[in-house]
């Protein structure tokens, strides 16, 4: 007898992408040139709305608004501490360089003033001697940029 796999819908995930296909409240199909299904800044506060002032229960207005309870309280939390722009969906991921030391961002400017020729190849392979680390060209190259550095030409 074979197993039944079964999968969690992308929908379903903490963190899952907006869905304007999952939005059921009637307020979106009654007054669509106002309420607009695809602009989940509006969904968001509406989600909200619904359970603050007509004091529906997070459940219920996750569900018809397609989201999560997590999504709900996620977004409860950072509407009440910066507002509006707690409903401003965030890039996922990663924020900044999570291998690159300061000692290590540090030996790289320092190489960099000395070898300016250098690649971002070679001096990812300077860190990875130097620091002990596997760095990627471009983690180097990104570096660079935010530090307002001059970059070094590409070979």
């Amino acid at each position: 007898m074979e197993k039944e796999t079964t999968t969690t819908p992308q929908s379903d995930r903490v963190g899952a992408r907006f869905d304007p296909d999952r939005v059921q409240d009637p307020l979106f199909d009654q007054y669509p040139t106002f309420f607009d299904v695809r602009d989940e800044i509006q969904v968001k506060y509406e989600m909200l709305r619904a359970h603050h002032i007509q004091g529906e229960s997070v459940t219920a207005v996750a569900r018809r608004f397609g989201f999560s309870r997590q999504t709900f309280y996620t977004t409860d939390a950072a509407f009440q501490r910066v507002r509006w722009k707690g409903l401003v969906p965030s890039k996922s991921g990663p924020k900044g360089a999570i291998k690159v030391t300061a000692a290590c961002a540090q030996f790289l400017a320092t190489e960099h003033r000395v070898r300016p020729d250098a690649s971002w190849q070679e001096l990812a392979d300077a860190a990875a001697q130097h620091c002990g680390i596997v760095v990627h060209p471009r983690t180097v190259q990104r570096l660079f940029a935010k530090k307002k550095r001059p970059h070094p030409d590409p070979k």
